[in-house]
């Protein structure tokens, strides 16, 4: 139970997802704390505008005092000077640990002195002329200190914000490069663990419905789909036994048919052996040796005919596993004429036109009853008067032996010819066909790795065409 909770797919989805959330998730904090911190910067460099400004009016107050000798511009100086003071101490407090502080304590530090120099000045009243300007220089030096540190502070602040910048336009690029590389190793993941898996199966799955019961080669994701392609070969597997037992099914319909023509061909041996048997009987007294050796003869012929036929059935109707032997083409074929003779008309001429030296590996009771189904049907579809020929030929530069079985018959019409392979499928009237025994043919072509395919037009005839694979390749 814990394995299939740990390792199944569901699991395995989640986990992949989760994966990429919490990816996306630390992606996003590390760019959204990056984004605080910049705009912590902006309000500094904000603040640290207003302060370069306020020393710059305070210092003009300063120059109008030393102008015009207004005490109330020292006032007003003194004024917006402390307001310096407690904005640089307001971004002191609100964080501690900015690297701008240390300036901002210089500044204050020196607004300090400024403004003890700006009381200095206002408490010389009659002070001497030489004391006073030492007094009013210092202010002037210290004004103009102060003024460079406050625009030190808006540049450093401004560079750290440029630094911010780029360094979130780097953090894009990389958190971007990052999520497309994530998103690309999952889909990867994905597609073999899962959509690959799938594409297997549904290739195999199409196989079947072309005929080909092949099983696949399970791939061990030790999930669901793992368990769907083990499952899928034991379908396999009992499609294939579903498969026998229906050639076998069809085998026996098919030798029922078989047995009354039988006993029919059985009739003429049978008639011959009795006649040639009375007449050395009635002719034994008369002592005439060559005639009761011609006799004999007779008898002993028409028992070989006897013979091979019910051979011929009993081979054709004994149930084995399929297995593949070198046979000679020419002689299965001859032997399928003589068990389907009984089924074709007299007025319908039977050839077989097969090399002697044509040999296949084959499994000789299954590919005789390919050749006796095809007859039947070509026998069938002839209403009077007409030939049936098989053919076969080595095909070296496809390496394939091909099988022509025709007929002069009505044709099939081109709808019908794309399901004549189908279970089922008749045009004959109901109670006049199975519908299984092309079925069964292009089954059995399948198993020998072979393809079977029908040309036909109506009125003109039929040629199936069957090409099995060269003697040796079926064991590789």
């Amino acid at each position: 139970m814990l394995k299939k909770i740990f390792f199944g797919l569901s699991f395995k989805i989640i986990t992949v997802l989760m994966f990429y959330i919490c990816a996306v998730i630390l992606m996003a904090f590390v760019s959204y704390d990056d984004l605080v911190t910049t705009e912590k910067k902006a309000v500094v460099l904000e603040l640290a505008y207003d302060i370069h400004n306020i020393i710059l009016e305070a210092r003009r107050y300063e120059k109008n005092y030393f102008l015009y000798g207004e005490k109330e511009s020292l006032v007003d100086n003194i004024d917006m000077l402390k307001e310096v003071i407690s904005i640089g101490e307001k971004i002191i407090q609100n964080d501690g640990n900015l690297s701008v502080n240390p300036k901002l304590n210089l500044l204050d530090k020196n607004v300090s002195i400024y403004i003890e120099y700006i009381n200095e000045l206002m408490q010389l009243k009659n002070a001497d002329v030489d004391v006073r300007n030492d007094v009013s220089e210092k202010i002037r030096q210290q004004g103009k200190l102060i003024a460079e540190i406050s625009g030190e502070v808006v540049n450093f602040e401004k560079n750290r914000i440029h630094i911010m910048m780029t360094l979130l336009k780097g953090q894009l690029v990389s958190w971007s490069s990052m999520a497309i590389f994530i998103g690309v190793m999952l889909s990867m993941l994905i597609v073999y663990f899962i959509f690959k898996p799938l594409s297997v199966i549904k290739k195999a799955t199409e196989a079947i419905a072309g005929g080909q019961f092949k099983k696949i080669d399970v791939i061990n994701t030790r999930d669901e789909i793992q368990q769907v392609m083990e499952t899928f070969n034991i379908m396999v597997s009992e499609l294939e036994r579903r498969q026998d037992q229906l050639i076998q099914a069809e085998k026996l319909s098919s030798l029922g048919t078989l047995t009354a023509g039988v006993a029919h061909q059985l009739n003429n041996p049978l008639n011959n052996i009795s006649t040639s048997c009375q007449i050395a009987i009635d002719e034994f007294d008369a002592g005439d040796v060559p005639l009761l050796k011609r006799m004999l003869k007779n008898i002993d012929k028409e028992t070989l005919r006897a013979r091979d036929v019910v051979k011929n059935l009993l081979e054709f109707s004994r149930s084995q596993d399929f297995c593949l032997r070198e046979a000679q083409l020419v002689d299965v074929a001859n032997k399928a004429v003589i068990l389907a003779r009984s089924q074709v008309p007299a007025n319908i001429n039977m050839s077989v036109d097969i090399p002697d030296d044509l040999f296949c590996y084959i499994d000789v009771q299954r590919m005789q009853e390919v050749f006796i189904n095809l007859i039947i049907n070509a026998a069938q579809a002839i209403e009077r008067e007409g030939d049936i020929a098989m053919t076969a030929v080595k095909d070296p530069a496809a390496e394939e032996v091909v099988i022509e079985v025709s007929d002069t018959g009505q044709g099939i019409s081109e709808e019908h010819q794309a399901r004549i392979f189908d279970p089922f499928f008749t045009t004959k009237e109901e109670g006049q066909g199975t519908g299984l025994g092309l079925s069964v043919v292009y089954g059995i072509i399948q198993k020998h790795r072979g393809t079977i395919a029908v040309q036909s037009r109506p009125g003109r005839g039929t040629s199936f065409f069957i090409h099995l694979p060269f003697p040796g390749e079926q064991e590789n």
